[in-house]
């Protein structure tokens, strides 16, 4: 696949599905890596750390794809793509001095709509897609 529109929507479900699984096992990860495959089966590992622990699909989903971004020529084939996290501890209840006040809004949003995909299905909501995206 080099269809970098395909690429960025298998991106962001990996970054979903790990998350989710993240959130099911009250887990945060402290690191995001990825994983390419090219057709003549090289294959190259990326990863980044965080400054602070995360289970949330967007964040994951962003360094993910700055990974895939900074190490990806558009328009080159690949066989394989992965997300993946390490670091994993259990979350602690310390706020950053830099955490945003909304911060409780999205996780409630969050819970809602894993709560509507539990009971519905996971297309029955999603959020929107990237702006920045091609």
């Amino acid at each position: 696949m080099s269809d970098s529109r395909k690429l960025y929507d298998e991106l962001k479900q990996q970054s979903e599905r790990v998350a989710k699984q993240l959130k099911q096992e009250n887990l945060l990860a402290g690191t995001v890596k990825i994983k390419l495959r090219w057709p003549d089966f090289t294959t190259l590992t990326r990863q980044s750390t965080l400054s602070v622990p995360t289970d949330d699909a967007g964040q994951i989903h962003a360094l993910a794809r700055r990974l895939l971004d900074q190490n990806w020529t558009k328009g080159k084939a690949v066989r394989l793509l992965g997300v993946g996290v390490s670091g994993l501890q259990p979350p602690s209840r310390q706020l950053s001095l830099w955490d945003a006040p909304d911060q409780k809004k999205a996780a409630k949003l969050d819970e809602a709509v894993r709560d509507l995909q539990k009971r519905f299905g996971t297309e029955i909501i999603r959020k929107g897609q990237d702006p920045d995206v091609p």
